[in-house]
């Protein structure tokens, strides 16, 4: 990724965490979802989509084999019927404070 696109990522979280802790939002957006996994590799950084999902009221999980739902590109084995979404699902679902659709985020 090329600095300008990770400084987009970065303006974007920092929004959304702004958004987040002056509370306009619902904060167990994420708490019917099943236990997400976040990518190392995910972009935005894993530490901050793991911030926003819990704030959120989700659980982020270690390791995959505890997840639902993996964010971000992921190659290794996981649970039978998790799925793949992309980072902006989170990012997405937080702006319209409302759970997205899966199928226009899925990575498989």
């Amino acid at each position: 990724m090329s600095k300008g696109c990770d400084c987009w990522f970065l303006s974007q979280i920092c929004r959304l965490q702004r958004h987040l802790s002056a509370g306009e939002h619902q904060q167990d957006l994420f708490q019917d979802q099943p236990a997400m996994f976040v990518s190392q590799r995910s972009q935005p950084p894993a530490r901050s989509l793991v911030e926003l999902i819990e704030l959120c009221g989700g659980t982020a999980c270690k390791t995959v084999r505890q997840a639902g739902i993996c964010i971000g590109k992921y190659t290794g084995r996981r649970p039978e019927g998790s799925r793949i979404l992309s980072e902006q699902w989170v990012l997405d679902s937080i702006t319209n404070l409302k759970i997205l659709p899966y199928d226009n985020y899925d990575l498989e």
